[in-house]
């Protein structure tokens, strides 16, 4: 079951403006957020959006099982197989984003008075927003699913125009907030009534889409679980271990050095991240339709495919990095200020190698989730986090922020072993790949001589 290339242009299209639009519109209100909220209260909001960010990716990661059970199930035209995988990680999710929730609300005071240096006079503030960003995490595990589903059915535009009008109101929502004199508290407190009303229409959505016809009771949920932890149980580990790179080191920063220069260090990185995230939304395609083909064995055109993702993004993320580096004084005095520029403008080339490093391993990424690696991406998230955390943790007590820096070049170096994992994939060419229709748990590892 293949795409037509228009159909694959218009999903990159729509995938690319979902990613974008947050860190673009994000971009343009930081200076304003920053110098209304002040540094101190906007490196606590960034501080709680990481610990956040770091609890989705401890009970994260069953998202791509919706999205590949569905795929290859509609491929093979099995309705119910789709409802049932839906079904199934809807209910893991939910139960991990509960469990998740709970544990945040009751450790907030704990992370926010103890485990960071947030000052005295934010504390309360920190306190109650984290336990806000609780109950919003809940919203977000169950809307993943929908998202996931529809991805599935790559069906990408009417997802993606919930998606940003969502964050894009997150985001004037905390600057309308921030310039009328309000806090941290207002602004989690507006960004929960934004998300339930992103999950009831994505839910909506996902509804028309599969058709669903209102029997989830007749389907087989334990079945449809089994089928799910078989594959989504290496993609929970790859999503627990990936935190190790993702949000980790905000976290190492914030407890060492405090939420002050935590805010100049995710502005670095919101300035960067969107190398590693321009990528993942024109490629994230491959993982629904390359799953799909090779359900199907047609090896070869996936292969020809993942040769020319693999060299388009080479290319475009060479030329992003190479004008990012060349440009990172301008870049930030032109968006903060000569103070800022003058003392961080080396953090910000080595954030801009780092997440261009991760930006390269993207297209290898989805083929490998693809092709059923799965289980060898938890091992490269491990190494790369581990690595990079025990290299950042040395250098940032010694050298302070840039050593936070130079650990993410180190992480997004080991994640360029993804291309091996590929390649070994490919030149097996699918010979113990099995029909989605035998054995579910054999269908969701896909055991290729990992």
């Amino acid at each position: 079951m293949t795409m037509p290339s228009t159909s694959i242009r218009q999903n990159v299209f729509y995938s690319v403006l979902d990613y974008v639009s947050q860190p673009a519109i994000m971009l343009i209100a930081a200076p304003l957020l920053l110098r209304t909220l002040g540094v101190q209260q906007y490196g606590t909001w960034m501080l709680v959006n990481s610990i956040a960010a770091t609890a989705s990716g401890l009970g994260g990661g069953f998202g791509d099982g919706a999205t590949k059970y569905v795929s290859m199930y509609r491929s093979s035209g099995d309705h119910n197989g789709a409802m049932r995988s839906v079904a199934a990680v809807l209910a893991v999710n939910c139960a991990f984003g509960l469990l998740s929730a709970v544990i945040m609300i009751a450790c907030a005071p704990w992370l926010i008075g103890h485990v960071f240096a947030v000052g005295p006079n934010l504390r309360h503030a920190g306190i109650v927003a984290l336990r806000v960003s609780a109950a919003l995490l809940v919203v977000r595990f169950a809307e993943a699913v929908f998202t996931c589903a529809l991805r599935g059915c790559e069906q990408y535009r009417p997802m993606v125009a919930i998606s940003v009008v969502a964050r894009t109101s997150v985001t004037l929502s905390a600057l309308a907030l921030a310039l009328r004199g309000h806090g941290l508290i207002a602004i989690f407190w507006a960004t929960l009534a934004i998300g339930l009303l992103s999950l009831a229409c994505q839910a909506w959505l996902a509804h028309r889409t599969l058709k669903t016809d209102g029997s989830w009771h007749a389907l087989d949920l334990r079945t449809g679980i089994r089928d799910v932890f078989s594959f989504g149980a290496f993609t929970w580990l790859k999503s627990t271990f990936g935190i190790l790179t993702g949000y980790a080191d905000r976290l190492l920063v914030a407890g060492l050095l405090g939420t002050g220069p935590l805010a100049f260090y995710a502005l670095c990185n919101q300035l960067t991240q969107p190398i590693h995230a321009l990528m993942a939304s024109a490629f994230n395609f491959i993982f629904p339709n390359f799953s799909a083909q090779t359900a199907s064995g047609r090896w070869s055109e996936t292969a020809h495919r993942y040769r020319v993702a693999s060299a388009s993004a080479t290319l475009v993320v060479l030329t992003i990095c190479a004008t990012m580096i060349a440009g990172a004084k301008t870049i930030l005095r032109l968006w903060l200020g000569n103070a800022v520029a003058g003392q961080y403008h080396g953090l910000l080339i080595a954030m801009v190698i780092g997440n261009g490093l991760l930006a390269l391993s993207v297209v290898p990424h989805y083929a490998a989730l693809a092709l059923g690696r799965s289980r060898a991406l938890v091992f490269v998230n491990l190494g790369a986090g581990v690595l990079s955390l025990a290299v950042a943790y040395i250098l940032i007590r010694s050298v302070g922020l840039m050593g936070a820096g130079f650990a993410k070049i180190i992480a997004g170096a080991v994640f360029l072993s993804v291309f091996g994992i590929v390649r070994r994939a490919l030149k097996d060419g699918g010979s113990t790949v099995r029909s989605p229709n035998r054995s579910a748990a054999a269908a969701g590892t896909l055991d290729l001589a990992q």
